[in-house]
């Protein structure tokens, strides 16, 4: 995991609620005049996110995230369909507002009654800051207090609300706390790095550092650096009429279960993701659907052992699991996988294992012409199984780009989807499918090859 960081580091939402700017933004006026009626004659709602594990990201090829799901809803509301893009990088996601490239702003702002720029809508929820640092660094330097901030070194995400908000603290304390405001990464890479000990110190909105916990244990996010706040989209000044649309949606829609279900599934039951912890050995074999894994395995690539891997890492041999994004069954098939290989009943195991293995199937039919070795070629297999094609051939197309083996997985391709949560790299135009979370990825290849092998070295019949 190391050459994430080493690579990245070659290469090279957010807060300020009460308390006063260190350095003023600098007041703009809109340069379009664009409204409710245009947008709708459009046909676009034209919107910038964040790629994250919350808010947009995508799963088993499957764009989801709590923006997303939100924006959907309120886009299905007009009549209108989602135009997103992303954008980590609040004054350039401000620029493009007020020149009327995009609508609006839907990336965890809360509001800050000192930027007249923007408007803020009717809040969608609520966050704090807190300061993520490492359960087992040495005792002088854990944070507990904010005196504790004197000397320290905290790394942020340049042009954010991160910053802002640090650089205001330190002044408070007659700059004692020193910022580094870091460009072309973002939170989730900056809390990666102080999980794998490359900084000591991070700042992250409090959902965001709960999910991240649960994939790194080893890191502390008890210190609060601000109290609660609540979280909104923003929008041109210069638009009443969405601006009210918005709010009477936001109103209504809070209201609903289909929201509470929502915040529960991205910030709650998204922690579930963290299945690299499953084990690996023999052990966890269980021989109850074996019959019917060797059956549908007959005549295809696959070995029915590497199947019985993947089932163990997809659902632990549970025919009855769902997962917090709505994957279900043995292999764990997103509904619009199941319905286009012919699956009637999700929970039947036959019929999962079937439509599963014809999934894998298929995808290994897309990878012949760029990966010749059948055996290597079942690495870029399993990895699309699990976050979609379309990333891993932006993986193959930046290995190809930087000079690596783009037929080769380990230290090769796998490299580049490590590196695909870094906007450095998902912004490279090479890339089609933007950020996704490749350790995750990357975590799930490994585990699968290696339980297999171990399954195959046990000589399970």
């Amino acid at each position: 995991m190391r050459a994430l960081c080493l690579l990245s580091l070659m290469l090279v939402v957010f807060a300020s609620c009460t308390h006063k700017r260190h350095h003023a933004r600098p007041h703009r006026q809109p340069q379009c005049d664009i409204d409710l009626d245009s947008i709708v004659r459009r046909g676009t709602l034209r919107v910038v996110t964040d790629y994250n594990s919350i808010n947009y990201f995508v799963y088993k090829g499957v764009p989801v995230g709590y923006q997303y799901e939100m924006l959907t809803e309120y886009c299905r509301s007009l009549g209108v369909r989602l135009d997103l893009s992303v954008s980590n990088d609040n004054d350039l996601n401000e620029e493009r507002l007020l020149r009327g490239d995009i609508d609006l702003i839907a990336t965890s702002l809360c509001r800050d009654s000192t930027n007249t720029n923007v408007v803020f809508t009717e809040p969608y929820g609520q966050s704090r800051q807190v300061l993520v640092q490492r359960s087992d660094i040495a005792l002088d330097s854990v944070v507990r207090t904010e005196a504790d901030l004197n000397g320290k070194t905290i790394c942020v995400l340049a042009h954010s609300f991160y910053e802002d908000f640090l650089l205001d603290l330190s002044s408070e304390h007659d700059d004692s706390i020193d910022v580094e405001a870091i460009a072309d990464y973002d939170v989730e890479q900056l809390i990666q790095l102080v999980a794998e000990n490359e900084i000591d110190y991070a700042v992250s909105l409090e959902n965001i550092a709960l999910v991240n916990n649960w994939f790194y244990p080893n890191l502390n996010i008890d210190f609060a650096l601000s109290d609660v706040f609540e979280l909104s989209w923003a929008v041109r000044p210069n638009a009443p009429r969405l601006i009210n649309d918005i709010n009477a949606w936001m109103q209504k829609f809070k209201r609903t279960s289909k929201m509470k279900v929502m915040y529960k599934k991205y910030n709650v039951d998204h922690r579930e993701l963290a299945g690299g912890r499953i084990g690996v050995g023999a052990d966890t074999y269980r021989g109850d659907f074996a019959e019917i894994i060797r059956r549908e395995c007959d005549g295809t690539p696959f070995d029915w052992l590497l199947v019985s891997s993947v089932i163990c890492q997809e659902s632990r041999f549970n025919p009855d699991a769902r997962s917090w994004a709505g994957a279900v069954g043995l292999m764990q098939l997103m509904p619009e996988t199941a319905r286009r290989f012919g699956v009637d009943d999700l929970r039947s195991p036959e019929q999962n294992i079937r439509a599963g293995i014809k999934f894998l199937c298929w995808i290994d039919k897309r990878f012949q012409k760029y990966v010749p070795s059948a055996q290597e070629r079942l690495k870029f297999v399993l990895a699309s199984y699990n976050v979609g094609i379309g990333h891993v051939m932006d993986a193959i197309r930046l290995a190809e780009k930087f000079k690596k083996n783009p037929e080769v997985w380990d230290e090769n391709v796998s490299l580049f989807l490590l590196n695909k949560s870094n906007p450095a790299y998902y912004t490279d135009e090479v890339v089609k499918h933007g950020y996704c979370r490749g350790s995750e990825t990357y975590l799930y290849v490994r585990n699968v090859m290696t339980r297999y092998r171990n399954y195959r070295a046990a000589n399970i019949k």
